[in-house]
């Protein structure tokens, strides 16, 4: 993988991945890249495959993350990349023909009640405050 390619990466995913992230992405790319090469029969380059990636499998599943409350309460404590990550796992089960259904599916692997997660959001409160009594 080239220097490049890693700035490519981190650049395009706006923020959301560190550069641990980036061999895992890559492999995601290059896979998309070896897809798009069998269903074209031709060669691509790598940034036209990562651009595929962008529309197809990236901006898809991170928008959905991103703007779902359920994916946020199921992913409680979770890092973003993390959510990402298992979410492109279930996707890729269907070759990324539903990318809903398999954001759905994270939700009910994955979901807390309310309850759980509003116990949990005051455990920490109180574990806070706990912390800022003992301070004093």
């Amino acid at each position: 993988m080239k220097a490049s390619d890693v700035s490519l990466i981190l650049t395009t995913t706006e923020g959301h991945f560190t550069q641990l992230d980036v061999p895992q992405l890559y492999v995601e790319i290059q896979s998309h890249r070896a897809s798009l090469e069998r269903s074209m029969s031709r060669q691509i380059s790598f940034e036209d495959a990562l651009y595929s990636w962008m529309e197809n499998i990236y901006h898809p599943i991170m928008n959905q993350v991103m703007e779902s409350t359920k994916v946020r309460i199921a992913s409680s404590g979770k890092r973003l990349s993390e959510v990402y990550f298992e979410i492109y796992d279930l996707a890729q089960e269907n070759d990324f023909r539903d990318i809903p259904a398999a954001v759905q599916r994270y939700v009910d692997e994955n979901a807390k009640s309310i309850f759980d997660f509003m116990l949990a959001m005051f455990h920490l409160k109180k574990a806070s405050e706990q912390k800022q009594k003992e301070a004093i």
